[in-house]
């Protein structure tokens, strides 16, 4: 038996272990058969309001405000939800932790309804043109940003693990939630934002050691980024340390603007 194959059957029958120790059930109502029944999902909260990642004022947009943008190569984080939900957090940790991989598609699908709302807040209606763009509307598309509008052109860019850790995964867990989102938008995704090197998971660490202990850990192998907007997508943010590096990378490579897309604040 090949390398690859062999691989495959270790994979195969880990899986398989898993389904026994972990039986499938709705993390919601415990509904058989099923990671999240269809009424459980509909229950999810969305993080409707969003604010900035440093201060926690907030906007409308998850952009950083005036006075802490100077201190980040992001442009602003998107939330999803919230970490502190409890069925957020389960989808989350059995993804990551007891390899349920089917997760990957229902967090795909939080994020793709979280963004259907995001360009809904920045829509101007058929009505609004009809009525007439009043002080507010106009406020309001002053304050949208331009990203919003050209979603369609964005890349997305899922957050990579290091070799050794996806070889223990046995996937990238945010690029496979990240494939759900561009499939359904018809967005490009890349995989080039590659990880150098292997340190201690950020969650063990306070804020300040968050920042110490991601500098220097990615790069990208590709060609110039040539201006494009990119969108980061991450399973959870708690500092913004790992977007942030990722974003400076992408910033040196090209990129005109960068923003994070998380599934839920931790």
């Amino acid at each position: 038996m090949d390398k690859k194959r062999f691989l495959n059957h270790v994979l195969s029958s880990r899986d398989s272990i898993l389904d026994l120790i972990f039986p499938i059930e709705c993390l919601g109502c415990g509904t058989e058969g099923v990671w999240l029944c269809k009424n459980c999902f509909r229950q999810l909260p969305l993080q409707n309001e969003q604010y900035c990642l440093n201060c926690k004022k907030p906007n409308e947009f998850g952009q950083f405000c005036q006075d802490c943008a100077s201190a980040y190569a992001l442009d602003g984080v998107w939330i999803a939800g919230n970490y502190e939900n409890k069925i957020i957090a389960s989808l989350i940790k059995n993804l990551k932790y007891h390899f349920a991989k089917d997760l990957a598609e229902i967090l795909g699908q939080f994020l793709i309804l979280f963004l259907r709302n995001l360009i809904n807040k920045g829509r101007i209606s058929k009505t609004d043109l009809g009525t007439g763009l009043d002080e507010e509307k106009i406020k309001k598309i002053r304050q949208t940003p331009e990203i919003i509008f050209a979603l369609k052109n964005c890349l997305l860019v899922p957050v990579p693990l290091h070799p050794r850790r996806e070889r223990w995964r046995g996937f990238n867990q945010v690029s496979a939630i990240a494939k759900t989102v561009t499939a359904h938008f018809n967005l490009e995704l890349s995989t080039d934002l590659i990880r150098v090197k292997h340190r201690t998971p950020q969650a063990k660490l306070s804020e300040k050691e968050r920042k110490k202990n991601i500098k220097d850990c990615f790069a990208w192998t590709k060609a110039d980024l040539a201006n494009r907007r990119v969108i980061i997508v991450d399973d959870v943010t708690t500092t913004g340390s790992t977007l942030n590096e990722c974003a400076k990378i992408l910033k040196q490579a090209g990129a005109s603007e960068v923003w994070g897309l998380v599934v839920a604040k931790g």
